[in-house]
């Protein structure tokens, strides 16, 4: 059996999209999270993030 530690990690998270950098936010991975939630987690929060670079990029080039 793998060991689980009895602690909270909290990573930030920053995507870069060529020149432009945006701190997407942070993951938070409990100590009870399987590790096929913790894929689903940074996934979605990967494409919700890509979504707001996105945005924020239209945003910045748009006149």
């Amino acid at each position: 059996m793998a060991y689980t530690p009895a602690v909270s990690i909290t990573l930030p998270v920053m995507i870069t999209v060529g020149d432009l950098s945006c701190e997407a936010g942070t993951i938070t991975i409990e100590p009870d999270d399987t590790a096929g939630s913790i894929r689903r987690e940074i996934a979605a929060f990967l494409r919700e993030a890509a979504d707001v670079v996105e945005r924020s990029a239209e945003e910045v080039t748009t006149p």
